[in-house]
């Protein structure tokens, strides 16, 4: 039998339930915490500025910016992100942080040192690494809609970190991570994601 492809297996693994919406949270690997995210003047504490490093260390900011309304993405995006979410995104990818900072098109040197400072990056590559927090969030989401039996054991965030270093066929042999510095190429590759999880071939 022919081996199957990693987007096969996602789309066999994550397809989209037919009608109930599902409660928060996911499948072993990626389990999402909402109940420490708590809304403060309208913008999330994780997200605030000042936030605590405890506070950081700790955040899931994919159930953070779950329930972030679009008042408060502007916000985000006007004050920039915590450099703590680069960390956050190369320990749920289990990708090195430079290769987070290479994708996000984040400066080495500035991010570095802006985690030491519990400083914030905003700019392209904030705005860039707020993208790969949503195709988090998508991954996430694609698991627990899933009825298929194996999404119980289905680790969506690592296989996100893996998928996106393959060329896809659908994004013209491009592998993912090229595209996600820009907020055109993060729809492209959203859209990859929805078709996979609604089963159609990529």
């Amino acid at each position: 039998m022919a081996a199957e492809t990693s987007n096969e297996h996602a789309a066999r693994v994550v397809r989209r339930r037919p009608s109930r919406k599902t409660a928060s949270g996911t499948a072993k690997g990626g389990a999402a915490t909402h109940a420490n995210v708590t809304a403060r003047d309208g913008v999330l504490d994780v997200w605030a500025p000042g936030a605590s490093e405890a506070t950081l260390r700790k955040a899931d900011f994919v159930a953070a910016l779950s329930k972030a309304t679009t008042m408060d993405l502007v916000e985000i995006e006007r004050q920039g992100v915590p450099a703590q979410l680069f960390t956050f995104l190369a320990n749920r990818l289990n990708r090195p942080l430079s290769e987070v900072l290479r994708i996000t098109g984040a400066p080495r040197s500035t991010t570095l040192r802006k985690l030491s400072a519990g400083g914030r990056l905003d700019g392209t590559a904030g705005q860039a690494a707020l993208g790969v927090t949503r195709l988090l969030a998508k991954a996430r989401e694609m698991a627990a809609q899933s009825t298929h039996p194996d999404a119980a054991d289905f680790d969506a965030a690592r296989w996100l970190g893996e998928w996106i270093s393959k060329p896809q066929p659908a994004l013209g042999g491009r592998r993912p991570e090229e595209l996600l510095d820009t907020p055109t190429g993060l729809d492209a590759v959203m859209r990859v994601l929805g078709a996979i999880q609604s089963g159609v071939s990529v």
